[in-house]
């Protein structure tokens, strides 16, 4: 049996469209119910990470009543560098994922920061369990990040059983930068 090429991309496009109407569906009831919130708390905060680089916190996103499986919170931390454009636009850009994120299943927070000595980034993310973090690095999001990044720069670490806020505070210093 021969399969046409027309066949598999009307298969292909409806497979997208199911995708798209869920995650669109969720983000639109996330905004709606009042449960997306930009913090601008955290912005300016420097965080030391483990390796003694630091970070500063750009921009939060956090929402609220999602997590499925509050025992199992789950820390995903990706870091990078763009292959293009300057840091201010890359960080400017950087806020089109959040609708997608937004209606992913279990996610909860994300922190963006930026390394501005490096010209590093690196999102913290929340996750409401272990299964939802690994299977980020699979998701359309992730992929595109990943295109956007120079070659070798993108490095991620899983951190089960570990809450984002006390996560972050183990990071942070005193003083918010200017």
């Amino acid at each position: 049996m021969r399969i046409k090429l027309k066949n598999v991309l009307f298969i292909v496009a409806g497979i997208l469209l199911v995708v798209g109407l869920i995650i669109g569906r969720t983000t639109i009831l996330n905004l709606m119910g009042g449960n997306v919130h930009f913090n601008e708390e955290y912005i300016g905060e420097v965080l030391t990470m483990e390796d003694g680089q630091k970070f500063t916190v750009f921009r939060t996103l956090k929402i609220d009543g999602s997590g499925d499986y509050p025992d199992d919170l789950t820390v995903f931390k990706v870091r990078f560098r763009f292959k293009n454009l300057g840091t201010g636009t890359n960080k400017r850009l950087s806020i089109i994922p959040a609708p997608f994120l937004m209606g992913m299943k279990g996610f909860l927070e994300k922190y963006w920061t930026i390394n501005e000595s490096t010209n590093e980034f690196q999102g913290i993310y929340q996750w409401s369990n272990k299964d939802r973090a690994e299977q980020y690095p699979e998701t359309f999001i992730f992929k595109l990040m990943t295109k956007r990044a120079a070659k070798g720069t993108v490095a991620y670490e899983i951190i089960p059983n570990t809450e984002i806020s006390e996560y972050v505070s183990t990071l942070r210093e005193c003083k918010k930068t200017t």
